[in-house]
């Protein structure tokens, strides 16, 4: 177990040995956080809000806080990247007036506390400390979003070039990940959204409030942003489903070239091989040479045919020639 005192609007870490329990009269001193294990939770608290919120906390899909009279429970469930979901770490914290309580098994809320202390930011009080905790948790999101944008203008620059393959792998993952973002930004904004409210004064504080309504803006933004890169993340899968498409007439279009050249050829060598005595060019000598003379000829014919229509130009090269001659032009 450890335990954070604030003093001086300041968060300050206690050494282990004067954490070594959770006393009933913790709630009269001063503003404190204490980080415990969620199966120590389990056994020693006793409200039913809050035993309530940690039975559910291993199944929770996204962040989500329940309100009792003078406390506040709920678990922030973290976005699982390429992971499944159902591996996702998360923690519970349960807030009353002064306390803040943490119950973590993943190791996610010590180290962030721990910053927290050593860079001493202002913290007015517990609630302002789960606020500025969850803001911290985001710091690096910005950075993760741009990350992500980064590898959708790669595969949408390779699909347009069309000269190597896509990384399906990645995309898929990039869009994992976005979902993963988007459950977690609604629950946490819903979460901030209500620790904000002027009907939760007493709990929070007017710091407190100060602090998740700040929250919930950068929230906001972040989701606006997420917005817009899954609807890119769209584009570019229907993008890339095109250009499938594209391959696959290119593909159906080289096979119809080929049969309308040989339907001819094959037309004559079948007339030919029906060998009726009275058939002409079939008693000549230089018969063969016709035939074939003639086979190579209705070839080429076809072949001008196809070229003058266009339809032997197609595919990647002629994509990129036409944005080659847009840009000589």
């Amino acid at each position: 177990m450890r335990r954070w005192t604030i003093e001086g609007g300041r968060l300050v870490a206690e050494e282990p040995g004067q954490a070594a329990a959770v006393r009933a009269e913790d709630a009269d001193a001063a503003p404190h956080v204490t980080l415990i294990s969620v199966c120590r939770a389990t056994e020693q608290l006793t409200d039913p809000l809050a035993c309530g919120v940690l039975g559910t906390m291993a199944h929770a899909a996204l962040p989500f806080a329940e309100f009792g009279e003078r406390r506040a429970a709920g678990v922030v469930v973290l976005p699982a990247g390429e992971g499944r979901s159902a591996d996702a770490r998360r923690f519970a914290f349960v807030l009353e007036p002064g306390r803040l309580l943490l119950a973590d098994s993943d190791g996610v809320c010590e180290p962030v506390l721990a910053r927290l202390a050593d860079e001493r930011q202002p913290v007015a009080g517990a609630a302002a400390v789960l606020a500025v905790l969850l803001r911290l948790l985001l710091r690096d999101h910005p950075e993760a979003l741009s990350r992500v944008r980064d590898d959708l203008e790669l595969i949408e620059e390779r699909i347009l070039e069309g000269r190597e393959r896509v990384d399906r792998a990645k995309m898929v993952a990039d869009s994992r990940r976005l979902l993963g973002y988007d459950t977690f930004y609604q629950g946490l904004s819903d979460v901030a959204d209500d620790l904000g409210d002027d009907a939760l004064m007493p709990l929070t504080g007017r710091d407190g409030q100060r602090s998740f309504r700040s929250l919930a803006r950068q929230l906001d933004r972040l989701s606006t942003r997420l917005e817009t890169l899954q609807d890119y993340s769209l584009q570019i899968n229907s993008l890339y489903q095109e250009s499938i498409d594209i391959r696959q007439n290119n593909v159906m279009q080289w096979l119809t070239v080929v049969a309308t050249i040989a339907m001819p050829l094959t037309f004559i060598t079948s007339w030919y091989g029906m060998n009726f005595p009275n058939m002409v060019l079939i008693n000549t000598s230089w018969g063969y040479a016709v035939a074939a003379l003639l086979c190579l000829a209705i070839v080429v014919a076809e072949v001008v045919f196809f070229h003058r229509k266009g339809w032997l130009s197609f595919g990647p090269g002629r994509r990129r020639r036409g944005r080659r001659g847009g840009r000589d032009a």
